[in-house]
């Protein structure tokens, strides 16, 4: 088998191999050489959205007969596909590529905190073309809570039959391992050391690769996929709804810690004297402004995100109602600022329910919080934005987790 040398230089495109400037080398076979040329060519295609033959060999230097390889194989999965021609002033007008809008499609699976799930099938390009929610009717055994999610599974692929599904990207609470697919722990739930993705690749009836990460990193790589977190290297994604997580980027790459558990902000004591926390302890941050929180602080029984959502819209000019969300906003104000302070990120976008009840307040009291209290230059310069998805789009997120594990441009795996 032929093997290559490989070294690879921070070369000056948005999707290169992320080194920072630094040189990595490592042998590689020239299969696998082929392959990452082949992610490199479709993620060029996809970002551009239309590109040219031509344009592809002059971006990465290829030969004309390696790009014409490499399109012909994209071609026959189905990936990519020829799309009108460039206008060009004189001989034969380049064929245009373009991402295939009818060819494979993958699926997304988002399990909340309480129970609520969220199935749909999405295109290559971001399209969301079949959504369904439902709620788990119990989540105990976990075995009878995944048949039922694996049912509706199911019942989405039989709408496709003559698709081809690339994997299911499936997003759950908690301490997840992505390399096993297991639920390490998750607080809400109950689960410890739930094997979540054989457990559903047992019972879903077609055979295709199942990832599972936790909800929050599922919602960062979505930002960095198909959000406003595309050209950031060191970008922290805050979702703050049912409960409170950080996804965070550095340098180009999801940092995951030590056990997959980085990101755990919401359980972080920083209340004295706070109230009962799921996990057990008191005073974190999520027991005060998660959306259950502040339901159970008006008096009412939690009953979903939209259900809470809606009511803190309706109930926002209620002086009360005013003191509580502010307060929470508040209270996210001085997580980000720590947050600044400690990874100096260039960006740090907020999603999920509590951003869909007055975003620009919202924007407005963090943003004066880490003024305050994050160091001068990393406060003036970083940029905090609210998510542009929708709640229908967050099947993205899910769907960014296929997307990363088949054509992410890591090298070394």
């Amino acid at each position: 088998m032929t093997l290559i040398l490989f070294i690879v230089y921070n070369v000056n495109s948005s999707f290169s191999n992320r080194t920072n400037g630094t040189m990595m080398m490592t042998t590689l076979t020239s299969s696998r050489v082929n392959d990452i040329h082949k992610k490199m060519v479709f993620r060029y295609i996809w970002e551009k959205e239309q590109v040219s033959r031509t344009q592809i060999r002059s971006n990465f230097g290829f030969s004309k007969s390696t790009v014409s390889g490499i399109i012909r194989d994209l071609i026959d999965q189905g990936l990519i596909v020829e799309n009108g021609q460039e206008d060009a002033p004189l001989g034969r007008k380049p064929e245009l590529l373009t991402v295939n809008p009818q060819g494979p499609v993958v699926l997304s699976v988002l399990l909340k905190d309480f129970g609520d799930v969220e199935v749909a099938i999405v295109d290559l390009k971001g399209t969301i073309l079949n959504r369904e929610s439902f709620t788990l009717l119990t989540k105990e055994p976990p075995r009878a809570a995944v048949d039922e999610v694996a049912w509706f599974v199911n019942e989405a692929l039989s709408r496709f039959p003559e698709t081809t599904c690339l994997g299911i990207g499936l997003g759950a609470p908690g301490i997840v391992n992505h390399r096993s697919g297991v639920i390490e722990y998750s607080a809400h739930f109950g689960w410890k050391g739930i094997p979540i993705g054989s457990m559903l690749a047992a019972s879903v009836n077609q055979k295709f690769p199942i990832l599972v990460d936790n909800r929050t990193t599922a919602a960062t790589l979505g930002e960095m996929w198909f959000g406003s977190g595309k050209n950031s290297r060191n970008l922290i994604c805050i979702n703050c709804g049912e409960a409170i997580g950080a996804g965070i980027v550095i340098e180009g790459k999801i940092y995951r810690g030590f056990l997959d558990g980085v990101g755990e902000i919401g359980h972080i004591p920083l209340i004295q004297n706070g109230n009962p926390c799921f996990c057990g302890k008191t005073g974190c941050i999520e027991s005060m402004v998660s959306l259950p929180a502040l339901m159970k602080k008006m008096g009412r029984k939690y009953t979903g995100e939209d259900d809470a959502t809606r009511i803190l819209r309706d109930k926002i000019k209620k002086p009360s109602t005013r003191e509580m969300t502010l307060e929470a906003y508040s209270t996210l104000g001085e997580i980000t600022a720590i947050l600044t302070n400690v990874l100096a990120p260039e960006k740090i976008i907020f999603a999920g329910g509590l951003t869909r009840i007055e975003p620009e307040e919202m924007l407005r009291s963090v943003q004066q919080k880490v003024q305050e209290k994050a160091l001068e230059p990393l406060a003036r310069n970083i940029q905090l934005e609210m998510s542009r998805f929708h709640q229908e789009a967050e099947a993205l997120w899910g769907a960014s987790l296929v997307m990363e594990n088949l054509f992410s441009l890591e090298i070394i795996r």
